[in-house]
């Protein structure tokens, strides 16, 4: 829950602050080492293998251009993610079941009524809004008191 997790960072700041980390952080060998941790790339593949429920698409009367879309109850949604630190695979199934947990409940808090999400779609505009209206031929106005032939 929310609580380990306030628990843990709150046990990492302690350590960070203490004299030993900090003396500890000015040792070159461990300056390097974290430097080279910090530099080492991150990278989450996600992969969605089954997304079943009832999906609400909302089309609003013109004029608009988006439409809007939900789903009405949670979807079976069934995902397999695959985290990398830098060119290792990390296959510890506590950290991916996770990481896919909370990628689940993002998708519950964004996706599922009464939240909605929304898609431009530029082909709804009629195009008239942003061009000024088409006039004929201009006609030049006679010069007053002018008489017609």
């Amino acid at each position: 829950g929310s609580s380990t997790s306030r628990k843990i960072l709150r046990f990492v700041d302690k350590i960070a602050k203490s004299k030993y980390f900090q003396k500890a952080t000015e040792n070159e060998f461990i300056k390097k080492k974290m430097e080279e941790v910090s530099n080492t790339p991150l990278l989450l593949t996600v992969e969605v293998q089954e997304l079943t429920g009832t999906l609400t698409v909302n089309i609003p009367p013109p004029p608009t251009d988006r439409i809007w879309y939900s789903f009405r109850i949670p979807p079976q949604l069934d995902l397999k993610v695959r985290p990398k630190l830098g060119e290792r695979e990390v296959t510890f199934p506590h950290v991916t079941e996770w990481i896919e947990k909370k990628l689940q409940h993002e998708f519950q808090k964004i996706l599922v009524m009464p939240n909605m999400d929304d898609l431009i779609l530029p082909l709804m505009h009629s195009g008239l809004e942003s061009q000024p209206l088409a006039e004929g031929p201009q006609k030049e106005l006679p010069p007053e008191g002018a008489k017609d032939m």
